[in-house]
């Protein structure tokens, strides 16, 4: 059994343009407590579709299947989300990562893999970002232990990086392909090797 997911990636314009803000609030950040903060490579980033806890071979083949065919057909091209900003995940209560969130996103349900996910291997899935889809991708992770200190100073921190960068463009996040990743959790990073990949067309 594997841990898994499909998720979205950024193309290579939106990671540079993405990796400029969550730099600037890092160094904010840093400056305030010096907190052991993990910026998540760019290159790691995306928007995840669906997480497995585990699936096996078999399984992730029947799910690439339907999110290959999906990608063909058109589903997600010009797929676009209205993004709020960086903001304490999954909500400011009680964060555990700092995430690009966007709006949440009711046109998930017409995807051609919302129907399936009664069924097995698809109901194996993590939906509690799924109904409603949150669109988030996540920039920085951080010990729980830190969570009040980090509310205390995050309205300031964001205000203060957000001063350095002109407004945040809603059009300057986009995807070029969806692929399947295994999940490897470590101390340092996590590891996110890909499986199968395709252009969004």
């Amino acid at each position: 059994m594997t841990r898994c997911f499909v998720g979205f990636e950024l193309t290579e314009e939106s990671r540079g343009y993405l990796h400029e803000r969550v730099a600037a609030l890092h160094t904010v950040l840093q400056n305030h407590g010096r907190w052991p903060l993990r910026t998540v490579r760019p290159e790691n980033w995306h928007v995840t579709l669906l997480f497995f806890n585990d699936l096996t071979g078999d399984e992730r083949a029947e799910v690439w299947e339907a999110v290959e065919a999906g990608a063909r057909n058109g589903a997600w091209r010009n797929l676009a989300f209205a993004w709020s900003g960086l903001t304490l995940w999954p909500n400011p209560r009680r964060p555990s990562l700092i995430c690009l969130e966007a709006e949440p996103y009711a046109a998930a349900a017409d995807w051609p893999v919302a129907p399936l996910l009664e069924r097995e291997p698809f109901s194996k899935a993590d939906v509690r970002h799924f109904t409603p889809y949150r669109p988030h991708v996540t920039a920085i992770r951080f010990d729980p232990r830190w969570r009040p200190r980090l509310k205390e100073v995050w309205d300031d921190a964001v205000a203060e990086a957000g001063a350095k960068l002109p407004p945040f463009d809603l059009g300057a996040i986009g995807f070029d392909r969806v692929s399947f990743f295994l999940s490897t959790l470590s101390a340092a990073q996590p590891v996110y090797p890909r499986e199968r990949t395709v252009p969004l067309e």
